[in-house]
């Protein structure tokens, strides 16, 4: 396994013996087969004493953004396995909140949303995360929030600044990939400098025609069809009959 006695130590939870290595001076840079440092393991096995002693040594600087073999930093590992409180330490000892992990490019906070653990998503926005940041094919948190269809993880990060407007690399904005209507409302609610009006904005019964104050839109009362509208609301989340669903695309 290419383990270190260090890495032993970790995964045993015996933090006075990795004190005693490190006195010894022990490299906590070391990888093992995973491309794993001692640090990561703390991550993934939720060793917070062990933690703790690895960053009270001044060699550990070197190590916080070290990428294992699955392109994930220790912060990384920390918000996938869902352990906020190794998330905060990690934090407070100068690792990147906005970090990105080496396969998709995604951010803590995408993997926060992915998870679907909103006490990290309100912990990674609440140590000012770039909530705009955008993974490799330019998806960002409110891309796979709505994707996914959470509706009030989708209302915290417009809440936070998300921009509704950005577009991933296939041109789909978070309301294009929406999951259902009850995301696309709350995008369309928040409103950006692409969207009408939310308090004009409504979506017939029949989720085709567009409606101002419960009258006809003025495009359509012109004759347009509701296809060359450019705000509609596809209930089949597709962007048009040749292209299959929309969702998240991740490479």
């Amino acid at each position: 396994l290419r383990q270190t006695p260090l890495h032993l130590a970790v995964i045993t939870k015996q933090s006075n013996m990795v004190d005693v290595l490190l006195q010894a001076r022990a490299d906590p840079s070391v990888l093992d087969r995973h491309g794993q440092t001692a640090i990561h393991l703390c991550c993934e096995y939720d060793q917070r004493e062990c933690l703790s002693v690895l960053l009270s040594f001044p060699s550990f600087s070197s190590c916080l953004e070290i990428r294992n073999f699955e392109g994930l930093s220790p912060l990384h590992l920390a918000v996938l396995h869902g352990h906020q409180d190794l998330a905060k330490m990690l934090l407070d000892a100068g690792a990147d909140i906005n970090a990105m992990d080496v396969k998709s490019g995604q951010s803590p906070l995408m993997h926060a949303v992915e998870s679907n653990n909103a006490d990290l998503v309100h912990f990674l926005i609440e140590n000012r995360c770039d909530v705009n940041s955008q993974s490799y094919s330019g998806n960002t948190a409110l891309h796979i929030a709505c994707g996914r269809g959470q509706v009030d993880t989708a209302r915290l990060l417009l809440k936070s600044g998300a921009d509704s407007s950005l577009k991933n690399y296939h041109n789909d904005t978070p309301v294009m990939v929406a999951k259902n209507k009850k995301i696309a409302d709350v995008l369309r609610g928040r409103g950006s400098k692409h969207v009408r009006d939310p308090h004009t904005l409504l979506i017939s019964p029949h989720g085709s025609n567009y409606m101002e104050n419960g009258s006809p839109s003025s495009s359509q009362s012109r004759g347009s069809s509701p296809s060359s509208t450019p705000h509609t609301f596809h209930n089949s989340a597709s962007h048009s009959p040749k292209t299959p669903p929309a969702q998240v695309h991740y490479y």
